[in-house]
């Protein structure tokens, strides 16, 4: 049992089309000139170098003139999926109970931007993702979040080996959580959750969404290559799964929660 003020359960994230109801670098893609990416820069994408694929796209916007503050624009228009606002507020009252972080293959300044605009930036204690900011010409940069050997990952990001290392982090600091948590949408969201096995539940976020090659532009591929179809959580079942994550209802060891 966990000590007073020390949180029980650790609930982590995925970010795109989880908390908002977007793929945000298809959003971007709405400064570029005529809102969409030249077939030039679409046909570079290769199957499992979408980091780099989106480089070279943070790249062309900058040569365009669109400059971060444009992008911070779009990225502070993207609503969050139906419910996520209850569900976050609904965490945020729990107090100590809950530890909160972001996993998310997208990028630091779209996440940061996009949760500040929405009030729940606050919320989240850690958010691991693509380091990415101004360079010295103005323009947006994108780098790896690390390197791994997970064959199932991309090559910038596993999503479990950045959540073993945070648990392990954690454990230094005298924190061992009683349950993990996860919320996520896309094939790389799989990886993760081999840490839930031990008395853990993870939660769905789309409903008959093939998991897609990465980006509508033309290169939806790479946060993983894995191929399936999972639920989708409605407001009321979000709103359920939190009360039932709150502890008011017993959640079985490894269980799903879908619909």
């Amino acid at each position: 049992m966990a000590a007073q003020g020390t949180p029980r359960f650790l609930l982590t994230f995925d970010f795109d089309e989880t908390i908002v109801d977007e793929n945000s670098d298809d959003s971007i893609v709405r400064a570029a000139p005529g809102q969409q990416l030249p077939e030039s820069l679409r046909a570079t994408y290769r199957e499992g170098f979408y980091h780099e694929y989106m480089q070279r796209v943070f790249r062309y916007l900058g040569e365009q003139g669109v400059r971060p503050r444009d992008l911070r624009a779009i990225y502070e228009a993207i609503p969050l999926s139906p419910g996520m606002g209850d569900l976050l507020q609904f965490v945020a009252k729990q107090g100590s109970c809950f530890e909160v972080i972001l996993i998310s293959d997208a990028n630091t300044f779209g996440i940061e931007s996009a949760l500040r605009a929405a009030g729940h930036h606050g919320l989240f204690r850690r958010i691991l993702s693509n380091p990415s900011g101004p360079d010295a010409q103005g323009q947006l940069a994108l780098r790896p979040f690390h390197a791994h050997g997970c064959t199932r990952c991309p090559a910038n990001m596993c999503k479990h080996k950045a959540l073993s290392e945070y648990l392990r982090e954690r454990a230094r600091d005298g924190v061992h959580f009683e349950r993990l948590f996860y919320v996520g949408d896309g094939a790389n969201d799989f990886c993760p959750m081999g840490l839930l096995a031990g008395g853990g539940a993870c939660t769905c976020s789309r409903c008959s969404r093939r998991a897609e090659p990465r980006g509508r532009q033309g290169a939806r591929a790479g946060r993983g290559g894995a191929r399936g179809s999972v639920p989708f959580l409605s407001r009321p079942f979000l709103l359920c799964a939190a009360a039932s994550l709150g502890g008011g209802e017993r959640v079985r060891r490894g269980l799903c929660l879908c619909s």
